[in-house]
């Protein structure tokens, strides 16, 4: 009993010391130092202590703004070798000789952000998680020029990271795959006209750097050159700066550029040499061409060096590999070849462009030397390896980014049960996948030797494993299974029997769309589900019904798709129609 009265006792004790050092707190406030320091260095005999604040209407409402209680010396020119905060602020644009911006009429907040209307350093400057205007410090309020100003083809004095960035957003192609008003238009990425008002400048950098930093299914790549930190900055800046709600409406802008139109180079005759420049994205006088594909796609060089990014599959043989209209289709709409494809469209480019594109990667002409005849595994390393990677697991350099990923041939059992099929898919490619076909590349015996490789390189792994050899019921065939000692005969497939069994026994993984999109899908290894709507996949004479029911019936070896025996062979032909009603080509 006694000990409970100390707890007590010793309870009351904190508290009533937490609301002491409270009330000696709000008794004397931490600015006060600041003023009082300030009346000392200006010699002020009477000097107003207390908060300061400015009232700024805006189209939200009232903003309150009270850091000059704090920041005394921000419009005080003699104050410029005091130490913060009493120092005089910087000049906004400078080399001006009247600063444009009267600080006691905007305040602090609308450039800087963070929470203008308290007087505790750390509240003020907003660094709380969730917080989303945390205090914009330096170069980093240049993110808040567009609140006012609307800046277009030019630059604008004080800006000028601001700007560096928006040329980062044209010149590293963002604007293929992200939407922002009156700039781009992208559909394949998150919309950024409001980024500046949803996310904090920390998160933007996060996401930019690694961008699986906030969102662990993002298929951004992690480009290369964004670990620059001055070009992460700008890019960051520019971001921060998109917002919908603007302080000024257009009329009003302090300058006249109303509409940020992106305004490019043209070309005026396809040739392999504009398309090589329309890949680099380079600049033609002041203006960029449209393209940069180096950005994510590389090319060997005449020694066989890859140039360019290390984001999607590498081009130097696609000119001889897919045919010319392929190339161009699947430059104007790359989802119409693979469904899954994170490949932004680009249909903005004239169709002088695209023949230009074309002619450079049909232009190009490095071949691993045939003399002396290379190694497999040299073979492997130059044609495969950056989507099957050097394991053969099916993780190479640009795997995390292909949709479907590349094949994992690292299992045994997936090997053995399937070899008999490699050599066709290396010659004639997989369709709705990246899997180019090679024929034009590589000789028969090339092919024959890249099998061999891919087979011994599995075979210390083969264990016991033995594939069962079942083959395709036919509409009068006794069921499989027996019901209460009756045998059924199987008919033909209904697809809407079909539908009802597929969202009972595969849409957990395939999805209920079944595009290889369902619940579980990114809990499983690799690969992922096979999307089952993805008609240039499913509609290739390889895909045949039996090899269906036997991925079904059997499951696929060597990967996460389990056997479904304990369905009825009717069930499992219902299955099959379904799929087809889904993806039957009506050419």
């Amino acid at each position: 009993m006694l000990k409970d009265y100390r707890i007590l006792l010793a309870t009351c004790v904190i508290a009533v010391g937490a609301m002491l050092l409270s009330i000696a707190k709000l008794a004397r406030p931490g600015y006060m130092i600041h003023q009082k320091a300030y009346a000392e260095l200006t010699d002020s005999k009477d000097y107003d202590f207390g908060i300061k604040q400015i009232n700024i209407e805006t189209k939200a409402g009232l903003l309150v703004d009270r850091c000059m209680t704090c920041h005394l010396g921000a419009t005080n020119a003699e104050a410029a070798d005091f130490n913060p905060p009493l120092r005089t602020h910087s000049d906004i644009c400078p080399g001006m000789g009247t600063q444009p911006h009267n600080l006691n009429r905007i305040g602090c907040t609308i450039c800087h952000e963070g929470n203008g209307r308290a007087v505790d350093q750390e509240d003020a400057h907003g660094h709380f998680k969730h917080w989303l205007a945390p205090l914009l410090v330096g170069k980093e309020a240049q993110a808040s020029c567009t609140k006012c100003h609307y800046i277009g083809g030019e630059s604008l004095l004080g800006a000028e990271i601001y700007v560096k960035g928006k040329e980062l957003f044209v010149e590293k192609v963002c604007y293929a795959c992200h939407t922002i008003r009156g700039l781009s238009d992208g559909k394949t990425a998150p919309e950024l006209t409001d980024a500046g008002d949803k996310f904090t400048l920390e998160y933007l950098k996060e996401s930019l750097v690694v961008p699986t930093a906030n969102l662990e299914t993002s298929k951004m790549p992690q480009f290369s050159w964004i670990q620059d930190a001055e070009l992460v900055d700008a890019l960051a800046i520019f971001l921060k700066g998109q917002r919908k709600d603007k302080l000024r409406d257009p009329e009003s802008a302090p300058i006249g550029m109303l509409k940020t139109e992106q305004v490019f180079a043209s070309v005026v005759e396809p040739s392999a040499a504009a398309g090589e420049a329309l890949f680099k994205g380079a600049f033609s006088g002041h203006l960029q061409l449209r393209g940069g594909c180096v950005n994510c796609h590389a090319v060997k060089n005449s020694e066989g060096v890859s140039e360019g990014g290390a984001n999607g599959p590498e081009l130097t043989y696609v000119g001889r590999a897919r045919a010319e209209d392929y190339i161009k289709n699947h430059i104007r709409d790359p989802k119409s070849d693979v469904k899954d494809t994170i490949m932004p469209s680009f249909r903005h480019l004239s169709d002088i462009e695209v023949d230009s594109l074309a002619l450079y990667l049909q232009s190009l002409a490095y071949t691993l030397p045939r003399e002396p005849a290379p190694a497999a595994q040299a073979m492997f390393k130059n044609y495969c390896l950056s989507c099957h990677g050097e394991s053969l697991d099916g993780k190479g350099p640009i795997a995390p980014l292909l949709d479907p990923l590349p094949r994992d041939f690292s299992a045994y059992q997936f090997v053995a049960s399937y070899q008999d099929r490699f050599a066709e898919s290396i010659r004639e490619g997989v369709g709705g996948t990246a899997m180019a076909p090679w024929q034009g590349i590589l000789t028969d015996s090339e092919v024959e030797k890249l099998v061999d490789y891919i087979v011994a390189t599995t075979q210390d792994r083969q264990g016991g494993f033995r594939r069962m050899d079942v083959s395709l019921p036919q509409p009068g065939d006794p069921e499989r299974r027996q019901f209460k000692g009756e045998t059924r005969l199987v008919k033909v497939g209904d697809s809407e029997n079909g539908m009802d069994a597929f969202q009972k026994f595969c849409a957990s993984c395939h999805g209920m769309l079944a595009n290889g999109k369902g619940p579980n899908a990114y809990a499983l290894v690799h690969p992922l589900p096979r999307n089952l709507i993805n008609d240039k996949f499913l509609n290739q004479p390889t895909v045949t019904n039996e090899r269906l029911y036997r991925s079904i019936i059997l499951g696929v070896a060597g990967t996460s798709m389990p056997s479904h025996d304990h369905l009825a062979d009717q069930t499992i032909l219902d299955i099959i129609a379904y799929l087809r009603s889904n993806t039957r080509d009506t050419n």
